[in-house]
């Protein structure tokens, strides 16, 4: 049996390719000519050179093959990335979604995101809440949502596929979280503040297993959240303070003051041309709790969920290890 992976350079990418792989399965990735390989270095692999956005060369990947995992996405909260972000989580998502029924695959496992499910102050969100955040004008979550609309469609033209709603995601290997997320950043000013929402957060080695186990055992035109827990920015920070020897943030810092320092570092970064570190889209995400259940996962799929704390502790070790801290 050969696997399609599209994703397969970036984090939790890699980790599905080994794991695949270990257990004797052929994998082929389909990945742009300049993508980062380094995650994958040592690993043979068939390769498919190719744009996500061009439909041709998802054809082409998909081709010979029987199942297709979708992991291929842009996870950014920057207006200057919207286009790019609409065109690879969406119309991408399409090309994928048109080449397998084409191809008449045996399975698709469609990889979004915990921000497409609705959310409501106070409850546990679940499976069955319709999408809400429109009125955030958050482009990655209204991307994600998008994309997994076309999933839909293609069930609906017959396609067997399944979707998964993985939360934000900790393990070994995330180099984009290291280099752009101020979480890990105690030398960054900001982290003595911290903002009052909170997000579900899960190990990377639980949505490998998560996605597999949907693969064989989830049922058609479902969608399942892995979710590890549900914790504050406050907690969160805490947790990781303490692993890198740091002092834990001490003050809350109130929505409108956050929102404003989004819009000063918005500015600086239109000046130097560098990725913001803190944004209007992350202020009006971060002032939201994303929580979830994962009782469907638990209960259909039969997993089990790592703490954050041993996520953090996994992922803090390979950091310096690897020369980044």
């Amino acid at each position: 049996m050969k696997i399609l992976i599209t994703g397969a350079t970036g984090f939790l990418g890699h980790h599905l390719v080994k794991r695949l792989m270990k257990e004797g399965y052929k994998v082929k990735i389909l990945k742009e000519e300049s993508a980062q390989i380094d995650l994958l270095k040592g690993i043979e692999v068939e390769s498919v050179i190719g744009d996500i956005r061009d439909l041709e060369a998802v054809k082409k990947a998909v081709k010979d093959c029987e199942i297709v995992f979708h992991l291929a996405g842009i996870i950014a909260y920057w207006s200057r990335l919207n286009r790019l972000q609409y065109e690879i989580n969406v119309e991408g998502t399409k090309n994928v979604v048109r080449a397998c029924l084409e191809n008449k695959i045996k399975r698709l496992i469609h990889v979004s995101s915990d921000v497409t499910i609705g959310v409501e102050e106070g409850k546990l969100a679940n499976e069955e809440m319709l999408y809400n955040l429109f009125p955030l004008k958050i482009n990655y979550c209204d991307t994600k949502f998008l994309g997994e609309v076309e999933v839909y469609k293609g069930i609906a033209k017959g396609l067997d596929a399944v979707v998964v709603c993985p939360a934000s995601m900790y393990g070994e290997g995330d180099i984009r979280k290291i280099k752009t997320d101020m979480t890990f950043d105690f030398k960054f000013p900001m982290n003595f503040f911290y903002p009052r929402g909170g997000i579900a957060v899960v190990d990377v080695e639980d949505v490998v297993e998560g996605l597999i186990r949907a693969w064989k055992m989830g049922k058609k035109g479902e969608r399942y959240l892995l979710i590890g827990e549900n914790i504050t920015f406050y907690e969160m920070r805490k947790i990781i303070a303490k692993e890198l020897g740091r002092k834990p943030p001490s003050i809350s810092i109130p929505s409108w003051l956050f929102t404003l320092l989004a819009y000063v570092f918005l500015g600086i970064s239109k000046i130097t041309k560098n990725r913001p570190k803190l944004t209007p889209e992350m202020a009006r995400f971060n002032k939201i709790k994303f929580y979830f259940s994962n009782e469907k996962a638990e209960k259909e799929l039969g997993l089990k969920f790592k703490s954050f704390k041993e996520s953090i502790k996994r992922a803090i070790r390979w950091y310096k290890d690897n020369g980044y801290l």
